[in-house]
């Protein structure tokens, strides 16, 4: 298969999450400016309320996520070489804390995609 096959595939993937998605409150889904193309290379959303327990209850349901960004400046290494502070960069710090990357591969199949959003509606 090649590259524009996968990523048409992981397009169409997301646009059904898109469809799917768009009525959860808590969840803000990813958007793509007009005139690009997005790789799809992770699906990441930003969640209202707390993420981790958010990732911990689709964990039970069988759906495996994982923080969908990191902010640098909260790393060791940069706090300490530049003497960085965690309210140095608030957008940077709300993704870290409320980003999350829900399941989006082309080894993934259509149960699989419909599991996933009946999960994440559960969740609301």
């Amino acid at each position: 298969m090649g590259l524009d096959r996968y990523i048409d595939e992981r397009q169409r993937w997301a646009d059904y999450y898109r469809r799917e998605l768009s009525g959860i409150s808590w969840l803000r889904l990813p958007e793509v400016p007009a005139g690009y193309r997005h790789g799809w290379q992770s699906y990441v959303c930003m969640v209202k309320g707390v993420r981790n327990d958010i990732m911990e209850t689709l964990l039970q349901r069988g759906v495996n996520t994982r923080p969908g960004t990191h902010a640098v400046h909260l790393l060791k290494y940069y706090r300490e070489r530049f003497g960085l502070k965690p309210a140095d960069f608030p957008v940077a710090r709300e993704a870290d804390a409320q980003s999350m990357a829900i399941p989006l591969h082309n080894r993934m199949a259509e149960d699989d995609y419909r599991h996933v959003v009946r999960a994440l509606r559960e969740v609301g």
